[in-house]
């Protein structure tokens, strides 16, 4: 390959396929041969055709001068992935464009964190539905609480009839209305957590969750014990989040930026950890999915915050969260779930 030649866009390209196939050893052509494609190993129980990114995870990508969304778009379609969730941005094109040129790649629409965030879901509804329309989506979502929601039952009570309300007015537009946890949401009042509120009164036919699977752990709970209790269909989306609590570079120099901390209002408070890709950190993603009556009911993004947390200034520089980048992110992460096996699926 001509290195004089290789642009960005290539040598992400080529690096993610080259991980893979080494990965999968000689056999990696034989496997596209067969139908596997982009060399990513045999099926697991997910259907690939469920597995998605959360756009946010790629957003350093986004800002690339030479990737843009076209480019970000391409890597994530050679990575495998049949679906997108909006971030929060349609990255200065309107939902019918970006849809096009989503699909252009391949990939489709699958859920949207909305621009403006619960402002607009409190004042500008009818340009969520438009845009939900014109993106193709079945899922419009809320990715946290509105700016200035108090972490007590009685706020969260108060925010479950607006998402009633909502999610009304989204299913007469032939949608959905969905939440999007962080840990924040499991603060303890009155010694139980408050997202605990927003299960309980809602209307499980108007409102549906999209389950951080590593936030909830951060929260200080358990996504197996809740997909358990509360019941897998109450959760039809997820944010496919691995967090480990070692450092996983104990080496010095000391990483650029310190970890991160659990909430002091949760169960387990104060606890350092950092982010992973899928499949390298702690969480138990075999059992969490056990919980699931058929895995082809629920819809898998991949999210890593600190994906692009990968610059070095210098050689003497201490390491980044994320040193392999999230072009690395996207392969690794979705791999691992297109092989995840799943043990005694619960019936």
């Amino acid at each position: 390959m001509d290195k004089g030649n290789l642009s960005r866009r290539g040598f992400i390209g080529a690096a993610g396929g080259a991980a893979a196939a080494g990965a999968m050893g000689p056999f990696a052509g034989a496997a596209a041969a067969h139908g596997g494609g982009h060399g990513h190993g045999r099926g697991g129980d997910i259907p690939v055709d469920r597995i998605g990114m959360q756009l946010f995870t790629v957003r350093d990508l986004l800002a690339d001068n030479e990737l843009d969304l076209p480019g970000t778009f391409e890597v994530l379609a050679d990575a495998g992935y049949a679906l997108v969730e909006v971030g929060g941005s349609y990255d200065g094109r309107t939902a019918a464009e970006f849809r096009a040129l989503a699909n252009e790649h391949g990939l489709k629409p699958e859920g949207s964190h909305v621009p403006g965030g619960g402002t607009a879901w409190r004042t500008d509804r009818a340009t969520i539905f438009a845009d939900a329309k014109a993106l193709g989506l079945r899922w419009v979502g809320l990715a946290s609480p509105p700016s200035g929601t108090a972490q007590t039952h009685e706020a969260y009570a108060a925010l479950a009839a607006e998402f009633n309300q909502w999610g009304a007015e989204a299913r007469a537009q032939g949608l959905r209305f969905y939440f999007h946890n962080h840990p924040t949401d499991f603060a303890l009042d009155a010694g139980t957590p408050i997202y605990d509120t927003l299960l309980a009164e809602t209307d499980p036919k108007l409102v549906f969750f999209e389950l951080d699977i590593a936030w909830i752990e951060a929260g200080g709970q358990s996504a197996y014990d809740y997909l358990r209790v509360h019941g897998p269909q109450r959760f039809p989306l997820f944010h496919v989040k691995d967090l480990t609590w070692t450092d996983p570079w104990p080496a010095t120099p000391p990483q650029a930026q310190a970890p991160r901390t659990t909430p002091a209002n949760v169960n387990l408070p104060n606890r350092p950890y950092w982010l992973r890709d899928v499949g390298k950190g702690d969480l138990d993603f075999p059992r969490i999915f056990s919980a699931l009556k058929n895995p082809r009911d629920h819809i898998y993004h991949v999210e890593h915050d600190d994906a692009g947390a990968d610059e070095t200034l210098d050689a003497a520089a201490p390491r980044p969260r994320n040193p392999a980048g999230s072009a690395n992110t996207s392969w690794t992460s979705r791999k691992y779930l297109a092989e995840l096996e799943i043990p005694r699926r619960r019936r």
